[in-house]
């Protein structure tokens, strides 16, 4: 009875997926290098043993460091997760191939098949999120939508649609999972709703909205508000040259540029108590 409540509570709070192989396997696999450098150290000369635990000192105080800056920093939880990884496998494979280049390879592979085999998952948590395709962002969006609810009782006001266009092999799009998540259960009204839309499924929707999905794309993820069915802004901003300006992902960004507090108050039943629903459209 304790750990089926346990797990209820994961699941619902989001904190699950931290449990999740991505997680445990990256942790498992840094963590070798406490054994394998010992395995190297054996068989080195003492003023190499030296030297090398001179570097080793200043790559993981540095590493401590940058990690310190990207706490303070960081978007989410998942996003300072993913560069815990990605810095201590840099300074893992640093100094591997100044101990032993067959470690450095070996660790090499092992990080090339996590990365390619085991993706960072997305968050499983309370969110109120039309999940879109094609057919519906056209009936809901497109022609000036309805809410979700019918019949509508919006007062005459104009339903706005705040739409996050994500891939996902992206892993900003995986790290703003969880702000957008919350915006949707903080802010989701009669009049104010949140959709989620896959470009890597509709790579022509992308096309339609001049949003590049290359691997270097500074465009993944876009939020754009739409209004009566026309889009009235979005993050990150695009010029009428075509260059795009940087995108500020927090919480309190989105809601400033999108002027969720004005416009749309948060009802007393959403700030009290977050929906805890995943709508999909197919």
């Amino acid at each position: 009875m304790v750990l089926g409540a346990i797990r209820r509570w994961l699941k619902g709070s989001g904190v699950g997926r931290f449990l999740r192989f991505y997680y445990i396997l990256n942790i498992a696999a840094i963590c070798t290098y406490v054994f394998a450098r010992k395995l190297a150290y054996r068989s080195m000369p003492s003023r190499e043993l030296d030297n090398m635990s001179e570097w080793e000192k200043s790559a993981f105080s540095s590493l401590a460091i940058l990690l310190a800056v990207k706490a303070v920093r960081t978007l989410t939880m998942d996003a300072f997760m993913s560069d815990v990884f990605m810095f201590s496998k840099s300074v893992i494979l640093f100094m591997a191939w100044n101990l032993e280049p067959r470690l450095f390879a070996w660790y090499l592979i092992l990080f090339s098949v996590l990365f390619l085999m085991v993706p960072q998952p997305f968050f499983e948590g309370p969110e109120d999120i039309v999940y879109l395709t094609p057919a519906t962002f056209d009936t809901l969006i497109k022609r000036k939508g309805l809410p979700k609810k019918d019949p509508p009782d919006t007062g005459g006001e104009k339903v706005r649609w705040l739409v996050e266009f994500y891939a996902n092999w992206s892993p900003p799009c995986v790290h703003l999972d969880p702000v957008f998540a919350a915006l949707s259960v903080q802010y989701t009204t009669e009049t104010l709703q949140f959709g989620k839309m896959d470009l890597g499924r509709w790579p022509l929707i992308a096309k339609e909205f001049n949003i590049h999905t290359g691997g270097t794309s500074k465009q993944l993820p876009t939020l754009i508000l739409f209004e009566g069915g026309l889009e009235v802004g979005r993050i990150p901003h695009r010029f009428s040259d075509g260059s795009i300006a940087k995108g500020r992902y927090r919480k309190a960004d989105i809601i400033k540029a999108f002027d969720l507090d004005h416009k749309n108050p948060v009802p007393a039943s959403n700030s009290k108590n977050g929906k805890n629903e995943r709508k999909k459209n197919k």
